[in-house]
């Protein structure tokens, strides 16, 4: 599988799957995959009705990876596809030139079946992010009038990352959006914003990946 079609996918819902995979939680990998399932067939029929325009790649992608029935057959390749996912992305990881703080912002959504918790933080606790993590090189839509958590990551020289701005011609991300790896950090600061959405800032410096 080409990376092109690993950002592709992952970029839109796809990442619900390879991160829940990574974090070992397989009842929401499942669940997860059946909502991607739908918007990929979605998709698809948008495009067959004439409401967007495809290109034959993009028909070709989606197609790939729809399923009909969520089957042993079906979940095995989803595994299967979700791994390569995983490979790929961390593959095309490089090392950074140069020192970088990166933000990511939690938007803590009122869900009562899954709640958000606040994490709780000394400073120099080490934490460890078992997923791969979405981050900015600037804070992300923190004026949407939303509650949030903003972590801001500090990356030393000679870390990896991938930098997803090389993709924009395939790919509809935000700008300077930048991926890290499954990580442990150390905490270096909390504290607090005038921003009366912000429920908390949690500085972080990478140490190194899982």
């Amino acid at each position: 599988m080409h990376l092109k079609d690993t950002i592709f996918f992952y970029t839109r819902n796809d990442y619900l799957i390879v991160n829940n995979l990574l974090c070992g939680d397989m009842e929401r990998l499942w669940e997860m995959a059946g909502v991607v399932n739908g918007d990929s067939k979605a998709m698809l029929k948008e495009h067959a009705d004439g409401l967007i325009k495809l290109d034959k790649k993009s028909v070709a992608r989606y197609q790939g990876r729809i399923y009909e029935t969520l089957d042993d057959r079906a979940k095995a390749n989803i595994l299967v596809t979700a791994r390569e996912d995983i490979a790929n992305i961390l593959g095309a990881m490089k090392p950074t030139k140069k020192r970088m703080l990166l933000y990511r912002t939690v938007f803590l959504v009122d869900d009562p079946l899954r709640p958000y918790t606040l994490p709780s933080y000394n400073i120099d606790d080490i934490a460890e992010f078992q997923t791969i993590t979405s981050t900015s090189l600037a804070p992300y839509r923190e004026d949407a009038g939303f509650a949030f958590l903003r972590y801001e990551i500090t990356v030393p020289k000679g870390g990896r990352i991938l930098e997803l701005d090389r993709f924009s011609r395939v790919i509809r991300n935000e700008d300077g959006e930048v991926l890290l790896p499954p990580m442990q950090c150390r905490v270096t600061n909390i504290r607090g914003s005038e921003n009366e959405h912000c429920k908390g800032i949690i500085a972080l410096e990478y140490l190194e990946q899982l």
